[in-house]
């Protein structure tokens, strides 16, 4: 292993480690939501090392932590076959597009439950999981609650390293998606499978992974709703105008991601600043960090016009996502946009303040807000 790349001290390498990569595992992203919290600890380590990319230890081989601009782009550039997704990301490769009118109909369809009373993640989150399982499985799996439940309990067995619990789990909910991909329903992923000519793993795989991307964008629309609850100028722009409502969702993934951090593995030996690695050494990229740096002006605020005056853009982390995260956004989109228009939310507490700046970790228990239904015409706010 290189000499020439700091590594970090035993205490660091446990906070990190626990924040950004369980040991014996290289995962795609990490699991939970208080990553902002270590950015006292990245930006020391940022000053203490120049910025250079550290080694974390850990128990069976170094993890390399890139913390500059420069390296991140590197790392993430995507033509540079040297770092590869630490899994395979091809099942976005579908022709989705097809899909987007159905789906965008599902989730209007199903936001209507969301048109009054108090809206908490729990209720949302039921909500859209709902739209999930419509889109990727068709309309037959509507009620399949324990296929969610499954998915929650391997998320949750992977990251207690439970690995005896994730196998039973694994088996269960691989064998529920097989029944759902037999349907093969139009006007579903699942039925777009079946028309592609691929092994049944392959399509086993895609499957779980399209629910998995879908179910996750649940946290960030529970943000959204109650950032534009809090902030009811945005609110009014964004319930007559869908390219500020898009700004709007990206805005509440920014400030608290699902993702909040990516994971790439080398493919060969690579150099980084005159040391060698090895082939197999996982990379990781901090990206929410990144995305509530102190350096950018907006880092704390509810800053939905980055995303359409061109700000954005010059940033290296909000570069146009794959297939899926678009199409995610699409529908996550026409989803707030279905609730807007048939309901004015209210926050319920102070916790999103607008007077204030946005804390960098987030309970989405805490979130709620007031649906009241409107009586007038919803273009006029």
């Amino acid at each position: 292993m290189p000499r020439g790349l700091p590594r970090t001290t035993v205490l660091e390498s446990l906070r990190l480690t626990a924040l950004l990569l369980p040991p014996g595992s290289i995962p795609h992203v990490t699991h939970g939501r208080d990553l902002l919290r270590s950015r006292p600890l990245l930006a020391a380590l940022e000053t203490r090392y120049g910025g250079r990319p550290v080694l974390v230890r850990r128990p069976r081989r170094p993890a390399l932590l890139v913390l500059s601009k420069r390296d991140a782009v590197r790392v993430l550039a995507g033509n540079d076959t040297s770092y590869a997704p630490a899994l395979d990301e091809r099942p976005f490769g579908l022709p989705t597009d097809v899909l987007r009118p159905r789906f965008i109909e599902i989730a209007k369809e199903e936001a209507a439950d969301l048109a009054s009373g108090v809206v908490d993640h729990s209720r949302l989150n039921a909500c859209w999981q709902r739209v999930a399982r419509r889109c990727v499985y068709g309309d037959g799996a509507t009620r399949d609650e324990e296929l969610t439940r499954l998915l929650e309990g391997l998320t949750r067995a992977g990251r207690w390293r439970a690995s005896r619990r994730q196998e039973i789990l694994s088996g269960r909910y691989d064998a529920r998606i097989i029944d759902h991909l037999r349907r093969a329903e139009p006007g579903s992923l699942a039925g777009l499978i079946a028309e592609t000519p691929e092994p049944e793993a392959r399509g086993l795989m895609q499957a779980a992974y399209w629910l998995m991307g879908f179910g996750c964008a649940a946290a960030g629309l529970t943000q959204t709703l109650a950032l534009l609850a809090a902030h009811p100028g945005h609110r009014k722009t964004a319930r007559s105008d869908p390219d500020h409502l898009r700004a709007c969702l990206r805005e509440g993934l920014r400030l608290w991601p699902s993702v909040p951090a990516l994971a790439r593995v080398t493919t060969t030996e690579t150099s980084w600043y005159g040391s060698a690695v090895p082939a197999g050494t996982p990379v990781l990229v901090p990206v929410a960090a990144h995305q509530r740096s102190p350096r950018l002006p907006y880092a704390d605020t509810f800053a939905p016009e980055i995303w359409l005056d061109g700000t954005a853009a010059t940033e290296w982390w909000a570069r146009p996502g794959c297939d899926g995260v678009n199409l995610t956004l699409a529908v996550g989109t026409a989803f707030l946009g279905a609730i807007l228009r048939t309901a004015r939310p209210k926050p319920v507490g102070r916790l999103l303040s607008p007077h204030r700046p946005l804390p960098h970790a987030i309970d989405l228990a805490r979130l709620r807000v007031s649906m009241r239904p409107l009586r007038r015409d919803p273009a006029r706010g």
